[in-house]
């Protein structure tokens, strides 16, 4: 339910932060905080999104070039054809994994495979464990 939340809500901020590149298969999003896709860490940023690079491959590239990653995906759809593009977070504590793209006027969208590493803190989170040090 917490975890539904917090999605709906980093949703909503992408949503309003977010342009669909008429004409192409890109988005151009604003990310206000770092997050990962696959193995790898994004940093926050601009960021343009590209479905357009081969059968259910997405790229991700920043806006400066510093940062870019590919990452295969899946088709998904939903019954509400969203209105804007946008990206969906899942969140655990203060660590954001890519979990969806959706392109605005399309009712198929592209779903990531959980990491390795979302699928470990997901289960930290589940159980609501945390890591306390002790000072002497």
């Amino acid at each position: 339910m917490t975890t539904q939340l917090i999605r709906n809500l980093s949703v909503a901020l992408l949503a309003a932060a977010s342009m669909y590149a008429q004409g192409s298969q890109k988005l151009t999003v604003q990310v206000p905080f770092g997050f990962h896709v696959g193995d790898s860490i994004l940093p926050s940023g601009e960021y343009t999104v590209s479905t357009d690079v081969a059968p259910g491959v997405v790229r991700l590239r920043s806006a400066d070039a510093r940062s870019s990653v590919m990452i295969l995906s899946t088709a998904t759809q939903t019954l509400a054809t969203p209105t804007t593009g946008k990206l969906v977070f899942n969140k655990y504590g203060d660590e954001y994994f890519l979990s969806q793209i959706w392109k605005a006027g399309e009712n198929t969208g592209n779903a990531l495979h959980k990491s390795r590493r979302e699928v470990e803190v997901a289960a930290i989170a589940r159980r609501g464990v945390q890591s306390i040090m002790a000072n002497k």
